[in-house]
């Protein structure tokens, strides 16, 4: 290997994320191999993604992928399968969350190494629930009940800016489809499509969902929950506006690292079981993939290889990555040196049973937005959940069939 090879990452731009700038430093020096890392934020990303493996391809020779995208650029033939590195170098895999391999794999084929394993959690004020008598909520039913009691406390209390529950429900494929097509439509037993591939977006379990999270968030969380996101909600809730928060656990651990104090009054369980009696936590799953179009496969892949052992993972949580997709990084102790117990213990626990539950498609960023604009117009109040998700539909099966023409 020559040792002024350069190979250039993409990743993105989350702060947790930063590290591998003075991390892969130990990387370099131990064999020659320069690391350039360009990092995107999320839908800028993503559209970076997709030029990466078609217009831009050949500019980067790591990417780090999520599971909505790996899947349909590798049957692409725009990402190498990795199974040949693994068995020439004894890779091994069982340390890393089988959930989170699975969403790298493609028709038996591995593309990419997980490095990231985000699923949701509920985090809560513990002083806010001791005062006003209530316990976590461990079924949806329950959180729709703690959430409005609380906020009904905290009124009577004088505190009217202080909020039961507070939640993503902006618009958009990032945004409140996460949670809601990562927890609350699969806790009904929604399902995105038909089993002959029809799109099923106006279902009653659909409508049901949808329903109970309007009911929840126009009874219990800020009257702008339309406009709030994964970035200002961790905020919100982290500065003092809401007595519970479901949210990635990594919000969790970056604002205990920024010393909240609100941070010391919070504590972590899992999120709530739904009416069947199942837990649905989602799963994004980043993996480091080589796209075809790498003229550094080798290299990229001694780096991809190096970045997803033990000590790089370890230290990669140490800086602010708590949802590991590498289980060792998590039982490391300088994992509970770093965050509470019952943070870490949520993360664990929760890979347990999160997966993706999101439908990997081709149009997937348009369906996406149009059943977050579906999900943001009935949080409004602009129109009703059959209505909204009504138009969700038509949108998408015309998407469907422009695509199929």
């Amino acid at each position: 290997m020559n040792n002024q090879t350069t190979i250039r990452v993409l990743n993105e731009d989350i702060s947790n994320f930063h590290h591998w700038r003075t991390t892969a430093l130990d990387f370099t020096k131990a064999t020659g191999i320069k690391v350039e890392l360009e990092y995107q934020w999320l839908n800028d990303y993503w559209q970076t993604i997709i030029a990466a493996y078609t217009d831009r391809a050949g500019e980067f020779d790591v990417i780090a992928t999520d599971e909505m995208l790996l899947p349909l650029y590798a049957r692409r033939g725009a990402v190498i399968p990795l199974d040949e590195f693994i068995k020439r170098d004894n890779f091994d895999l069982s340390p890393f969350s089988p959930a989170a391999l699975e969403c790298a794999t493609v028709d038996k084929k591995l593309y990419g190494i997980p490095y990231s394993n985000m699923s949701n959690i509920l985090v809560y004020r513990e002083d806010l629930f001791e005062r006003y008598g209530f316990e976590p909520p461990r079924t949806l039913e329950e959180l729709r009940t703690v959430a409005i009691g609380l906020r009904n406390s905290l009124i009577s209390d004088g505190k009217e800016q202080t909020y039961g529950l507070i939640s993503r429900g902006k618009a958009g494929a990032g945004a409140n489809v996460w949670i809601f097509g990562s927890t609350i439509a699969p806790s009904f037993g929604a399902r995105w499509y038909e089993e002959d591939g029809k799109p099923n977006f106006n279902s009653p379990e659909m409508i049901e969902a949808l329903t109970y999270y309007v009911d929840l968030l126009n009874k219990s969380a800020p009257p702008d929950s339309h406009e709030i996101d994964w970035y200002n909600g961790s905020e919100r809730y982290f500065k003092g506006e809401a007595a519970m928060f479901i949210e990635a656990g990594s919000e969790s651990a970056r604002w205990h690292d920024l010393k909240s104090p609100i941070s010391k009054l919070t504590k972590a369980t899992l999120v709530p079981s739904g009416p069947g009696g199942d837990r649905h936590a989602g799963m994004y799953a980043p993996a480091w993939n080589i796209p075809s179009s790498s003229t550094n496969q080798e290299a990229a892949w001694q780096f991809i290889q190096w970045a997803a052992s033990a000590e790089p993972a370890a230290i990669d949580l140490a800086s602010g990555h708590i949802e590991q997709s590498r289980m060792t990084a998590l039982t490391d102790p300088r994992a509970k040196q770093r965050y509470p117990d019952d943070l870490v213990e949520a993360v664990i626990n929760t890979k347990s049973f999160a997966r993706n539950e999101r439908h990997i498609e081709a149009n997937w960023l348009p369906v996406g937005d149009a059943l977050g604009d579906a999900i943001a117009s009935a949080i409004a109040g602009k129109s009703d959940p059959r209505s909204a998700l009504n138009e969700a539909q038509s949108r998408i099966v015309k998407m469907h069939k422009d695509h199929s023409k």
